[in-house]
């Protein structure tokens, strides 16, 4: 079998091979529409769970510094130099000028589609129709398998990340790792290529952190985003991450101007640049690297 525009030697899986197409069409956008209101669950308990971590590991430092303060209120008083304030530590402070969370129902915000019945079939549509698409440009492959995994992935992040602006690990890191693991088989990309485009897509994009950070002395980013492009990096390679940057940067451009211009996003104001990382990684699934020709790269 030849390979497909770019990508290696399709593997046949032989059960999905024996199907009719319409029969494998049904069945991939049957295993989307379920998988899509599996991940709806998905994109409202996982920042949740990472919501009460950090209240926990807040509520937990907090009794750790408040407990030589009670003790030393209680001691008998005695003339010595005063002493510093005491500075609470956590292991949330992972940036220069990085706050903690607020305690409370503000910690992480919430959009309110998280509780309408509509969210759940958007899901469930949108996650059905890639995975149907994905049997027409892949047909009866494992490469097709892995593709859905990636996707639904790409979506819940997607979901996660405009709701609460965050890219939770527990999602981000696996999907790295199953890039590498497809790209064994040179699945998407050859295995060296994938290696340098993890490592590539994170450096990178850590690099602009700290210029910016340098620059205007405040985030402009958050480490999420460094893993997600890193993550994309492992499944199509290096060749492919200034495509994926391009591609996430038209379209925040567009949908963040079109916010701008209509009252709803300050110029100062945070977006959730994961989701268009997520969007551009699947235009590079389903389109390749074509783009490359365009901005004097090798497809």
């Amino acid at each position: 079998m030849n390979a497909l525009d770019g990508y290696a030697e399709l593997l046949l899986v032989d059960w999905l091979a024996q199907l009719a197409p319409h029969w494998r069409l049904a069945i991939f956008a049957i295993a989307g529409a379920i998988a899509g209101l599996l991940l709806n669950v998905v994109v409202r308990r996982v920042p949740a769970a990472i919501e009460r971590a950090w209240l926990e590991e807040l509520q937990a430092a907090e009794t750790t510094d408040g407990a030589p303060a009670a003790a030393a209120a209680s001691a008998p008083s005695a003339p010595s130099a005063p002493s510093a304030p005491s500075v609470p530590t956590t292991p949330l402070a992972l940036a220069p000028g990085a706050k903690l969370p607020e305690i409370g129902a503000a910690a992480l915000p919430t959009a309110s589609t998280d509780a309408a019945p509509s969210r759940r079939w958007q899901l469930a549509l949108l996650s059905g129709a890639l995975s149907a698409a994905i049997s027409w440009r892949f047909g009866p492959t494992w490469q097709s398998i892995g593709a859905l995994g990636l996707v639904w992935t790409l979506i819940a992040l997607a979901y996660i990340d405009h709701d609460t602006q965050l890219l939770p690990d527990i999602l981000t890191l696996p999907l790295l790792w199953a890039g590498l693991l497809c790209n064994l088989g040179h699945w998407f990309a050859a295995l060296p290529s994938a290696v340098i485009g993890a490592a590539a897509g994170y450096l990178s994009l850590w690099a602009m952190y700290w210029v910016y950070w340098c620059v205007r002395r405040r985030e402009g980013m958050g480490f999420g985003d460094f893993k997600l492009f890193a993550a994309l990096g492992a499944w199509f390679g290096w060749t492919a991450l200034p495509q994926i940057l391009l591609v996430a940067c038209l379209l925040a451009i567009v949908f963040a101007g079109s916010a701008w211009l209509m009252g709803r996003l300050r110029s100062d104001q945070m977006f959730p640049f994961g989701a268009f990382l997520a969007a551009a990684g699947v235009v590079t699934l389903f389109g390749g690297d074509g783009l490359m020709l365009w901005i004097g790269g090798a497809p």
